[in-house]
């Protein structure tokens, strides 16, 4: 059995079946105790008028009985009630010396002693139905009146039909209290929950706040229970912060540490002009660029937060659409599906690098036109789409693995290092996003770029 994901769930589940569970079991052994104790009163008060019964009956000087007992029951009095008392002799239990006035009506078929024995105090018990189809408990017991060698037999009927009905109306009320209760249990419990995870809520949309770069760390006032993950999550916040600083520190310092030995390599080879000379010169001058430009990078981000950066999608792209139009004023650059609401979740700089290069890959290899596109896509994590195209030669299925690599180049009458499409595709990296190439309907590449957005908080 899978449990379900949700705490709450999980929660109520369980809560709900062991309410179910305890209810049904307490109204079982109450409803069992009732009856018990139920029948337990119905005989005792049917043992109770038979010895009233015997008391009251007494025999005359001829031997005859006689009686007048005040049982202090009117249902006695009530013809077919169920309740009814006879006398008669032990031998002839068919007929009836003494009885009650609710028996003037009826006549009970009495099961035989081999049927039903008699006990050792010679008092036997049986049930039976009436003629108004009621079920009737009787008690009879064997006696002798005064002085006399004859044996008599005393029967006692109570009304059991009475007794199955208070025991039904006693359940009725007592499954529907339980089933109240159970209800009102299961909704206190919910309703407590909810208050209870309400802390769990309001610090999952503080870390969704850090997450979407509306606040630096988790902030607000919990208890002392949520503290510990509040303060955890920090103190990762921190040290993921600590640790991506430290990293691009590293990488300027490393960038500074190669600018030195790459200005001497240039001015050694400046004033030669042997083609192998010129070559390193020429390497030299790219690695400086290479240089210059991660450096930037490095101290760029080193100035910034990247976990709270937000960026404008529509004004970064617009710019660089403009730039790249006096670089190629023979491409006609297509920006009319640009969404202005989008927010991309990071630094500017790196948004730049990744429209930059794939607008100049675009141009470079386009013959007269460049579209860009950019969208929210519909996902729980929020992201963003960007799609640019060219109406170029297009890169073969095959090869579009090939060209996200550092340094391929396949048109290497192109200008350019071959590191555009690799960077692109590191930075995206770096965001969790995705890069894609697959054909345009313009006949080139089309170049998609998922990444992070900014979405409101829920």
């Amino acid at each position: 059995m899978t449990l379900p994901r949700s705490l709450s769930v999980r929660l109520m589940l369980a809560t709900t079946l062991w309410s179910v569970f305890a209810l049904v079991v307490t109204g079982v052994l109450m409803s069992n105790f009732f009856r018990a104790r139920a029948e337990n009163d119905f005989k005792e008060l049917l043992l109770a008028h038979t010895y009233n019964l015997m008391g009251a009956v007494e025999t005359d000087a001829s031997g005859n009985l006689r009686s007048a007992p005040n049982l202090g029951d009117p249902r006695f009095l009530e013809p077919s009630s169920g309740w009814y008392w006879a006398v008669s002799t032990a031998n002839r239990p068919e007929q009836v010396l003494l009885s009650s006035p609710s028996l003037v009506r009826e006549t009970l078929q009495v099961p035989s002693q081999d049927e039903v024995a008699f006990d050792d105090v010679f008092r036997r018990s049986y049930s039976l139905r009436d003629s108004a189809g009621m079920t009737v408990q009787r008690l009879e017991a064997q006696l002798f009146f005064g002085e006399g060698d004859d044996l008599y037999q005393v029967t006692m009927s109570g009304n059991r039909s009475e007794l199955e009905q208070g025991i039904a109306t006693f359940n009725a009320y007592l499954f529907g209290f339980l089933g109240l209760f159970g209800i009102g249990t299961i909704s206190v419990t919910l309703l407590i929950m909810r208050l209870g995870f309400r802390p769990l809520n309001e610090a999952t949309k503080a870390l969704i706040a850090v997450r979407h770069g509306e606040a630096e760390r988790v902030q607000g006032h919990f208890p002392r229970e949520i503290e510990p993950f509040v303060r955890a999550t920090n103190d990762l916040i921190d040290a993921n912060r600590s640790v991506l600083e430290r990293a691009r520190t590293q990488v300027g310092n490393l960038a500074h540490a190669l600018k030195t030995p790459l200005a001497v390599i240039m001015n050694e080879t400046g004033f030669h002009k042997r083609a192998s000379e010129v070559r390193i010169a020429e390497q030299a001058k790219e690695m400086r660029s290479q240089i210059a430009t991660y450096l930037s990078r490095a101290q760029a981000s080193a100035q910034r937060r990247t976990i709270t950066a937000r960026t404008l999608v529509d004004p970064v792209a617009s710019k660089l659409v403009s730039t790249l139009s006096k670089i190629f004023p023979k491409i006609d650059f297509d920006s009319d599906q640009l969404d202005d609401q989008l927010v991309f979740r990071g630094e500017k700089q790196d948004l730049e690098e990744i429209i930059g290069n794939l607008l100049e890959n675009a141009a470079i290899h386009a013959r007269s036109r460049v579209k860009i596109s950019t969208a929210a896509v519909d996902s729980d994590q929020g992201e963003l789409r960007i799609t640019i195209e060219d109406d170029g030669p297009g890169i073969d299925k095959d090869q579009r693995e090939a060209v996200l690599e550092r340094g391929v180049r396949l048109d290497q009458k192109k200008p350019g290092s071959g590191l555009g499409l690799s960077i692109v595709n590191d930075t995206v990296g770096d965001y969790g996003g995705r890069l894609a190439l697959d054909q345009s309907a313009l006949g080139g590449v089309r170049a998609t770029v998922y990444l992070p957005r900014r979405v409101a908080a829920s």
